[in-house]
């Protein structure tokens, strides 16, 4: 940043249009880097070996999530080769799958009040397509 500001650019310059993108990678890693410390922390306290398993599911999704997002970026700086690349994107959607037959034991361990679930399709589908349901825009507040 001395440098920028040596070559005559303005602090809101080198701050704006030189290192903000820097400076918000950095606070979303540390931020990222918080939760999945809290996650962590959490897991020690479950007492129910089916909520532990669960949780730590959702959690792994959460922080390969985070490397996924800038695949990209470590591709190409060599922090992560290709095949290490495409083994996380499968063990990505293995967990979500995983997670995804384990809803109804997320949401209860989550203590989801069943009346907040907007999407009455995720509660029994076949019933839901058994009538007509002008197009799930009955209920929207414009």
């Amino acid at each position: 940043m001395n440098e920028l500001a040596k070559i005559g650019k303005s602090p809101y310059q080198v701050l704006m249009r030189e290192v903000s993108d820097t400076i918000q990678d950095l606070a979303m890693a540390y931020g990222e880097r918080i939760a999945i410390e809290s996650c962590h922390s959490f897991l020690t306290r479950v007492q129910s070996a089916e909520n532990k398993e669960l949780m730590t599911t959702v959690f792994r999704i959460f922080a390969i999530d985070a490397v996924i997002r800038d695949l990209g970026f470590y591709l190409l700086n060599g922090a992560i080769n290709q095949t290490a690349a495409k083994a996380l994107v499968e063990t990505q959607k293995k967990l979500v799958k995983q997670a995804a037959t384990n809803i109804t034991v997320l949401l209860d361990s989550l203590n989801v009040a069943k009346d907040a679930l907007y999407t009455p399709l995720s509660a029994d589908y076949v019933d839901y397509y058994s009538r007509p349901n002008f197009g799930e825009a009955y209920v929207a507040k414009l």
